[in-house]
């Protein structure tokens, strides 16, 4: 897929010419390690709260370091290997092994991991992790730990071997894997953009195929959440709102939806979310109050560039 950058846009986008990025040559698997540590939103698309990097993980096989471990806005246990250049066909026995290890960790332990990572004092772990959780994840309450996890595998390239068995085990057997291959360019000027591909991901378990009303995508994400906020808001307009009411409509209608995209979008369609430009492409249609609350755009609003509420 080639890859283009806008050159010389200025005010009058007429006379811009396009620019051919060419794929960068970089250490990846070093670096995106650490991209993605820093912002695993390009990986999950949704907020995910890192809690463990090269891990040590025990196992028959003797002690493994999975690259990256997170909890997402639900509690799920994830967890991310990465690969340079093209991903082995061992890296699904390799993640399933790491699920297997993980499946044995105890809320404590997942604790005792994310305060290892985190640097936080034992005897106040669990507090801070806590208040972290509710401050990535805007939310007023922490979910139990690990109610089920989820696997992705990150390669420059994602061969068909790695990508038939990551979707028939996520069809068939109901294993939430995910498959991401990610190219790196390299402008003209030396800027150099990352894209992301999502190969494996988007299909429907079994388990989400029995439920009696499905959401079939054929409705954009954008618009159901934003008919829920109406049907939520009525004929209030000022009537705040958290992503946890939104999703409680959502449920209702949608028992498969992925409740994590609803905070994904509520942000994204946020005028004032100060991370409104991780997920470019929204609508003005909500303004943040404060952490997790939210209510209806009104004219009077005004938006402070600082993402801050502005009187």
């Amino acid at each position: 897929m080639a890859l283009f950058k806008l050159k010389g846009i200025g005010s009058d986008p007429h006379v811009a010419e396009l620019e051919l990025a060419k794929p960068a040559k970089l250490a990846l698997e070093k670096h995106l390690e650490n991209w993605l540590e820093k912002n695993p939103w390009a990986l999950a698309e949704e907020p995910l709260l890192i809690i463990g990097r090269q891990t040590s993980a025990n196992t028959d096989a003797g002690t493994v370091f999975p690259d990256l471990l997170a909890l997402d806005s639900e509690g799920n246990l994830v967890i991310i290997e990465l690969k340079k250049a093209q991903a082995p066909r061992e890296v699904v026995a390799q993640i399933l092994e790491y699920a297997a290890w993980a499946n044995e960790l105890s809320e404590d332990d997942i604790i005792a991991i994310a305060a290892n990572y985190m640097s936080f004092a034992s005897d106040q772990a669990e507090l801070l992790l806590h208040s972290r959780f509710l401050e990535t994840f805007e939310t007023e309450v922490r979910p139990k730990l690990k109610s089920r996890m989820r696997l992705f595998i990150a390669a420059e390239s994602i061969p068909p071997s790695v990508s038939r068995v990551s979707r028939f085990l996520r069809i068939q057997h109901s294993i939430d894997i995910s498959c991401i291959a990610f190219s790196v360019f390299e402008t003209g000027s030396n800027e150099v953009l990352v894209t992301t591909d999502t190969l494996v991901g988007h299909e429907e378990t079994n388990s989400l195929k029995t439920s009696s009303s499905k959401w079939s995508r054929d409705k954009p994400v954008r618009q159901v959440v934003w008919e829920a906020v109406q049907e939520f808001s009525a004929n209030a307009p000022c009537r705040t709102f958290a992503p946890k009411d939104i999703a409680e409509v959502i449920l209702k209608r949608y028992p498969n939806f992925n409740r994590a995209t609803i905070n994904c979008q509520i942000t994204s369609d946020c005028i004032n979310h100060p991370s409104r430009g991780h997920y470019p492409g929204g609508e003005d249609r909500y303004w943040r109050i404060a952490k997790g609350s939210f209510r209806l755009v009104q004219p009077t609003d005004n938006f402070d560039s600082s993402g801050d509420p502005s009187p």
